[in-house]
C-alpha cells in the first residue's frame, strides 16, 4: 500500500495511523531492552490481533508470542519474557487470558511451527501461530528474524517445484485455522467465559483475516513458485484491510464493506460496549438491541465479503477451491 492510498472511511485510516505510532513506540522500547539479551540469536516478538492488523484503540489488549531458534539458554529466554511483560502489560487492556498470555506459553520454537506442517502430531497452537505469522503478525522486535522465518514458511508451502497453480496447501491451512477459531469459541462458551465480544469478532475481524488470506493466495495464482513467494511477501506486508482496499479499489462492494467494518471497530472500541456485551448471556443476546444491531451488521458484512470476492475474482479457481 502506498502512502497516497488511504483507507476509507477516514476512521479506518485514523486507527491505522494511531496503531503505527503505538507499534513504533513499542519497537523502540523493545530494541533498547532486548538487543543486549538476544545478542545475535534470531528472536522475534510477534504481535497479533488488533496490533497485528493495525486496528489499535485505547482499550486494545496485546496478543503476542515470542519465536526463537533454541540457541539461547532457557534462563535467558525467561529473562526476555519478563522484559517483554514489563513493556507490554502496562499498555495492554486487562483480560481474562492475561495469566496464560504473559506466561511461558508465549515462547515458541520456530522448529515447532515449521517442521510438521499438516502432520497429525501438530497441535492447534502451532497452526495458529504459523497462520498469524503469515497473515496478520507484526514484529515488535526482531524484524529481520521475522522476515526470514516468514519467507521460510512461504517456501515450505510453495516449494520451487510447485508450478503455476493455486497454492492449495497454504489455502487448506488457512481454512483449517479459521475452523479452529469456531471450535475455540464454542469451547470458551461452554466454559462460561465472556463471549459477547468474541462472538462479534467472529463476524468481523476473524472473517477479515480469512478474506485477507484468500485474496493473497488468489493474487499469486498463475505465477511460478519463486514469483509466488515474492508476491506473497509483498501482499502479506499489508494489513488484511489494506490488501482488500488496494486490490479492490475498483470493486463495487468495497465502500459498503469497509463502512460495516468501521462501525464494528468503533463499537468494540468503547469500554462500556465491551463490558456490556461480555455480561450478556447467550440466551439473552438476541433480545438485546446493541448485540442484535452488531450481529445483523456482521451478517451483512459476511454477505458483502462473499459478493466482494465473487466480483473481484469471477471465474477464478480460488472460488471453487474455498469449498472443495
Amino acid at each position: 500500500m502506498t502512502s497516497q492510498t488511504l483507507l476509507k472511511p477516514a476512521y479506518l485510516q485514523k486507527r491505522y495511523d494511531y496503531s503505527c505510532r503505538a507499534i513504533e513506540s513499542l519497537r523502540q522500547a523493545m530494541h533498547s531492552t532486548l538487543a543486549a539479551l538476544a545478542e545475535r540469536s534470531p528472536l522475534a516478538v510477534v504481535s497479533v490481533g488488533s496490533y497485528g492488523r493495525c486496528e489499535v484503540s485505547q482499550v486494545s489488549d496485546i496478543d503476542f508470542f515470542i519465536v526463537h531458534d533454541s540457541s539461547l539458554p532457557v534462563d535467558r529466554l525467561h529473562q526476555i519474557l519478563r522484559q517483554v511483560d514489563d513493556i507490554l502489560r502496562p499498555v495492554s487492556h486487562p483480560g481474562e487470558s492475561d495469566v496464560a498470555k504473559f506466561g511461558r506459553e508465549a515462547l515458541a520454537r520456530y522448529a515447532d511451527l515449521s517442521e510438521h506442517i499438516g502432520w497429525k502430531c501438530e497441535d492447534n497452537t502451532a497452526l495458529t501461530r504459523r497462520m498469524l505469522m503469515l497473515f496478520e503478525g507484526r514484529p515488535l522486535y526482531g524484524r529481520a528474524a521475522f522476515a526470514e522465518w516468514q519467507h521460510d514458511l512461504l517456501r515450505r508451502y510453495v516449494p520451487d517445484d510447485h508450478g503455476h497453480g493455486l497454492a492449495r496447501f497454504l489455502l487448506n491451512d488457512l481454512i483449517r485455522y479459521y475452523r479452529t477459531l469456531m471450535a475455540n469459541f464454542e469451547e470458551k462458551r461452554a466454559e462460561g467465559k465472556a463471549w459477547g465480544v468474541r462472538n462479534i469478532k467472529l463476524l468481523f475481524s476473524r472473517k477479515l483475516l480469512l478474506a485477507g488470506g484468500i485474496v493473497a493466495i488468489a493474487e499469486v495464482h498463475g505465477l511460478p513458485a519463486p514469483a509466488k513467494v515474492n508476491r506473497l511477501r509483498q501482499l502479506l506486508a499489508l494489513t488484511p484491510l489494506q490488501r482488500l482496499a488496494t486490490l479492490g479499489e475498483g470493486n463495487p462492494y468495497s465502500d459498503a464493506l469497509f463502512e460495516d467494518y468501521a462501525v464494528f471497530l468503533q463499537s468494540i472500541s468503547s469500554t462500556e460496549n465491551r463490558r456490556y456485551l461480555d455480561r450478556l448471556k447467550p440466551d439473552q443476546a438476541m433480545a438485546d438491541p446493541l448485540y442484535r444491531q452488531l450481529r445483523v451488521r456482521g451478517q451483512a458484512f459476511s454477505l458483502k465479503l462473499e459478493h466482494w470476492l465473487r466480483s473481484q475474482y469471477p471465474g477464478h479457481p480460488i472460488l471453487h477451491a474455498i469449498f472443495f
